[in-house]
């Protein structure tokens, strides 16, 4: 089996913008985690996976300059600090997904085919909430962000603060059950993508399509035979 989180032509293919980098290759170390850990491995195989995620993670952010990332090595042992490190993790490629482009307008506007797979993730979501062990309080206060972000992705246009706001309070809130490691931080992410995946492609079709082009001014009216006679009567 082959253990490398990202490979060599990964780390090739990765953007040249660093905080775009960092946002890329945690996806696809965070994936390749995933894809590893099932049921059927051992738990020390899962705990070294776990901590080689934090660890190409955290380096990256280091290296990239993408703040509020590091490694729990305050820990007796770092594992416990996963879920807190995921949470991390998720604000900063929030925040680097939503700032991409951020002179442009901060609302984007969503395609059916996005707002159905969003959709999709946040059934995902509702059904965390639902199957976890949190007190019914908690519950309740997530489904109603949960109810709101539903909200807010379908307004004509979403807003990126709203939407920030609202992820980064599930994502807190999801940090302590039991299913969030599996699925809460990639629906979580996911939606951030497919987001963002529609801004990027609103603004090439702006680009595309270039500046409204200038109005011409009307033509100035054809002088009359009667206003020349007039003309001819002034008397200078």
């Amino acid at each position: 089996m082959d253990y490398d989180l990202i490979t060599d032509d990964e780390y090739d293919s990765l953007p040249e913008d660093a905080q775009q980098k960092f946002a890329a290759l945690e996806a696809i170390c965070r994936r390749s985690m995933n894809r590893l850990i099932s049921d059927q491995t051992p738990r020390h195989f899962d705990e070294l996976i776990r901590m080689q995620y934090m660890i190409t993670v955290a380096a990256a952010a280091a290296e990239l300059g993408v703040e509020g990332v590091t490694f729990p090595g305050h820990l007796d042992n770092p594992e416990d600090g996963l879920q807190y490190f995921l949470v991390d993790v998720s604000a900063a490629t929030t925040r680097i997904r939503l700032r991409n482009n951020a002179s442009l307008a901060y609302s984007v506007r969503l395609s059916a085919r996005t707002r159905g797979r969003i959709e999709l993730q946040i059934r995902k979501l509702r059904d965390v909430i639902d199957g976890s062990e949190l007190p019914a309080d908690k519950r309740d206060r997530l489904l109603a962000k949960l109810n709101e972000l539903a909200a807010e992705l379908d307004r004509t246009r979403v807003s990126f603060s709203k939407l920030m706001s609202l992820l980064a309070a599930l994502s807190v809130g999801l940090a302590g059950t039991t299913s969030f490691l599996a699925d809460a931080p990639d629906a979580l992410t996911t939606i951030t993508s497919l987001v963002g995946a529609d801004k990027e492609a609103e603004e090439a079709e702006a680009r595309r399509l270039g500046a409204p082009p200038v109005q011409k001014a009307l033509p100035a009216p054809p002088t009359t035979s009667q206003e020349n006679a007039l003309d001819d009567d002034i008397p200078f």
